[in-house]
């Protein structure tokens, strides 16, 4: 195994006691309307290669919504699964937290509610701003060294 010297690989990433949401997440999301079929949003996933995709109002681009990779996988496996409205098969408890947030409060709650994926929203506007997994999390602790 190699070591990283200061000038390499992503030295800069801050320790998870010190690092916020905004330093781990993706920034923008990935969205589909909820009346939007499951086989249109497993090709937007496919093509995009991430595991969540957003569902939102389309009145005012509020969160209505989310779908994984495990409820779209489990819908497609059905008999006409890929006909139906994502707003049948998403998960409507949908997981936020706001981008100012401490990275260790966001990996708190998804290890207390078992989950991979928070929307994150704009702590000004509360709009989604991205999405944080626990890949994203990973990478703080597997890095952060600042």
């Amino acid at each position: 195994m190699s070591k990283l010297t200061p000038g390499t690989g992503s030295y800069l990433i801050p320790r998870l006691e010190h690092a916020r949401v905004s330093d781990a997440m993706r920034h923008g999301i990935l969205s589909c309307a909820g009346d939007a079929a499951v086989r249109h949003a497993a090709r937007t996933m496919t093509a995009h290669h991430v595991h969540t995709i957003v569902i939102t109002d389309p009145s005012d681009a509020s969160v209505s919504g989310m779908l994984t990779d495990r409820a779209l996988l489990d819908a497609l496996l059905e008999p006409d699964g890929g006909e139906r409205a994502l707003m049948e098969v998403a998960q409507h408890n949908v997981p936020t937290i706001a981008s100012d947030e401490s990275l260790a409060t966001a990996a708190q709650l998804m290890r207390e509610r078992d989950i991979a994926h928070l929307v994150v929203l704009d702590e000004h506007s509360g709009q989604p701003a991205g999405m944080l997994s626990t890949l994203d999390l990973a990478g703080i602790l597997a890095w952060g060294e600042a």
